[in-house]
């Protein structure tokens, strides 16, 4: 079995449900054709997502300490 469809399927087998087959074989194809570039472009992605978690969980850190200041606070 060619490297591809090995890595294909054991990402596959760890993502099942989450992520379908079809996604995961295009990111393997496009892993084997541009390597690093196809990696730090996935680093830049998830860099991005990190931070927008970071601001949705200050967000709603900030909401509930608000909200805990109107119920103690009339």
């Amino acid at each position: 079995m060619d490297p591809k469809k090995m890595l294909s399927k054991e990402i596959a087998a760890k993502v099942r449900g989450h992520i379908s087959e079809q996604t995961v074989s295009e990111m393997v194809d496009h892993f084997f054709r541009h390597g690093n570039t196809f990696l730090l472009l996935e680093l830049m992605n998830l860099r991005k997502e990190v931070e927008s978690l970071r601001e949705e969980l200050q967000h709603q850190r900030e909401s509930k300490r608000s909200s805990l200041r109107n119920l103690l606070v009339p």
